[in-house]
């Protein structure tokens, strides 16, 4: 009635926790680093299993796997040409048993070949214990920089938690848990860089729910994260990611919002510029569409929300970063604008852009004091026109003059755009909202 088909075994799958993609026909194994592995792969005439993943399943259920072998092969030489006789051999083992005969084809191949051979057997694997805890395979836990000697070698110390003292008596003479390693802000790339896998948000990394390290991350050139998150947080493979990234102290320290919310539990806002940004624009969002019931800035596509969440401050003066950066700014500011709201009761012409519109609505608003922030998106709109969308030349040559990037490094001017930024949301806070919900979002 219908075509047969293949399936998978529902328990093998659950067991793995596979994830189906019936496009590419396969099932893909996560594992707990969030990095995936083909597991299953099938067709219409086929299924194939990785065969590790299918020996660990019957050593857990303490089951047999059975493998049969039913192979026929064709000859158009005879017996006698290939010295051969008809009688048939059986093999007998521990856990499998075939045989072959050699025969003359069946009527049906009479005429195409003259002999036929056919390998008949199984085997069967039985199934492996299960290793005892003792037996499995030690965790490995790397030794990070946490300062420097007299003579200005490196000290290293394991970031394995049980060696590591605490504020409550344990291994008084070992580093503590809290003790800060510093990485290069470069080691935050690869998670910036996957957005729809890993998440970094202000003083905290995650990779879905498989696993979350509490970072500091409110420096605008490194990275601080407890020796002990390390040890606990983070898998083996991590931890060599990160250890590639390791520098001494050298004068560095926690920031103050770090050590506020670690040491103090106050409630601290960050103060890098990315960071704060990004707070105070969605703050803002939500709060202007509780207050109007539209959204000021449209909703990134899914497509486009990697531009906000990897919206970020680089470590140093690059040229790929601040044209990645700039387009992704532009991006959430001014082609973002909702401009079919904020033009529904002014009167434009048909040149009348996004800028322009929200200008004409801020004079609607009888709103004050907006020039430097209309100054400041044409010129972000403008820098991203001849910066990253279009090929350089003599535009963007006065451009960089003018804005003393030659002098200033693009670090720098990306890092006066993101303040520049803030403070637009600040206005549109301070001249959008009523005063009880713009103190709310000043508070939150």
């Amino acid at each position: 009635m219908r075509t047969n088909y293949l399936e998978l075994n529902q328990e093998f799958r659950l067991y793995y926790n596979l994830y189906p993609e019936p496009p590419k026909k396969r099932y893909l194994l996560i594992d707990d680093n969030g990095d995936e592995s083909e597991a299953v792969r099938y067709g219409d005439n086929f299924l194939e299993i990785r065969t590790d993943l299918i020996l660990k399943f019957c050593a857990v259920k303490q089951i047999a796997l059975a493998i049969y072998v039913d192979s026929i092969r064709n000859s158009n030489c005879t017996m006698k040409d290939l010295g051969l006789t008809d009688v048939p051999t059986y093999h007998d083992g521990p856990g499998h048993k075939y045989s072959v005969t050699i025969v003359p084809p069946d009527i049906v191949f009479k005429e195409k070949f003259e002999i036929q051979s056919r390998l008949l057997g199984k085997k069967y694997i039985l199934p492996r214990s299960m290793p005892k805890e003792q037996d499995e395979k030690p965790k490995v836990y790397q030794e990070f920089i946490i300062g420097t000697d007299a003579s200005g070698n490196s000290v290293r110390h394991t970031c394995d938690p049980n060696k590591l003292a605490n504020y409550f008596g344990r291994n008084l003479v070992a580093p503590r848990d809290l003790t800060p390693v510093y990485f290069r802000a470069e080691v935050l790339a690869k998670y910036y860089a996957e957005p729809e896998k890993y998440s970094v948000e202000d003083g905290y990394l995650c990779c879905g729910g498989l696993w979350e390290l509490p970072i500091d991350n409110d420096h605008s050139d490194y990275v601080a994260v407890y020796l002990s998150d390390l040890g606990e947080k983070l898998s083996e493979t991590e931890r060599n990611y990160w250890w590639s990234f390791n520098i001494a102290p050298d004068g560095r320290g926690l920031s103050q919002t770090a050590f506020k919310r670690d040491f103090l539990s106050q409630f601290t806002d960050p103060t890098k510029p990315d960071l704060v940004f990004k707070q105070e624009y969605d703050d803002f969002n939500l709060a202007f569409h509780e207050s109007n019931g539209w959204n000021f800035f449209l909703p990134l596509h899914d497509d486009d929300k990697h531009y906000l969440i990897g919206l970020r401050l680089f470590a140093k003066d690059n040229q790929a970063e601040f044209d990645s950066q700039l387009t992704a700014l532009t991006k959430v500011l001014v082609d973002s604008l909702n401009e079919e709201k904020i033009a529904k009761d002014l009167t434009l012409t048909k040149d009348d852009k996004g800028i322009t519109k929200l200008e004409k609505y801020f004079k609607e608003q009888k709103a004050t004091n907006y020039e430097p922030h209309i100054k400041f998106l044409r010129a972000l709109q403008n820098l991203r026109s001849k910066s990253a969308a279009h090929r350089k030349g003599n535009d963007y040559d006065k451009l960089i003059a003018d804005l003393q990037m030659a002098n200033e490094g693009q670090q720098k001017v990306f890092a006066a755009l993101l303040i520049a930024a803030c403070n637009l949301i600040r206005y549109l806070r301070a001249m959008l909202l009523p005063q009880q919900l713009s103190e709310q979002v000043i508070l939150s």
